[in-house]
């Protein structure tokens, strides 16, 4: 489980594709979180590691603190670096090993979270197979609306929220299975 404490950043693709590719969950989290939210975010996800950015860093590392996670696992991501902390780009290289398989039915591949009406966030768990199934939906209803060779997306919608997960981290992916 990694949880991303980020607002949107060029990293947050390869660090939600590369925890996926190893078999990871990834929860993304809400950059205006204060330390008690985001540390109920950390504890309950029960987040391994906590990607941030340095604008970030004050919050995201009482909040780890507070959850258990030792400060060599809080990484940087974006333009900025902070000789304390492992950034994100030192971490990128040759693949090791074997790609980790997964039960698209079973396993997660997010776990994020909604308010929901009452109390504190609640994790809402999000298999493989449902990211697969929304853009089955998506292409099926849409059909081909970019054409990834040639068009350019502004990308506005957050990555810590459901919606901003699937439009740009994977609708834009393209597809060559017909529904």
């Amino acid at each position: 489980m990694v949880a991303i404490f980020s607002h949107n950043c060029i990293d947050t693709p390869a660090v939600t594709w590369g925890c996926h590719w190893a078999g990871g969950i990834v929860s993304p989290a809400n950059p205006g979180y204060t330390v008690r939210e985001l540390a109920h975010h950390l504890k309950d996800s029960g987040a391994k590691a906590l990607f941030t950015q340095k604008a970030l860093l004050g919050n995201a590392v009482k909040a780890a603190t507070e959850a258990g996670i030792p400060r060599e696992r809080i990484v940087l991501i974006g333009e900025e670096h902070d000789g304390a902390f492992l950034h994100f780009s030192r971490m990128l290289g040759g693949v090791e090993g074997v790609r980790e398989k997964v039960n698209p039915d079973r396993d997660l591949a997010f776990l994020v979270y909604s308010s929901g009406t009452t109390g504190l966030p609640k994790g809402v768990m999000l298999s493989h197979l449902n990211v697969v199934s929304d853009l089955h939906m998506f292409h099926s209803q849409e059909g081909s609306i970019f054409e990834w060779r040639n068009d350019k997306v502004l990308s506005v919608l957050p990555y810590y929220h459901i919606y901003g997960i699937f439009i740009p981290l994977f609708q834009l992916i393209k597809t060559d299975t017909k529904c």
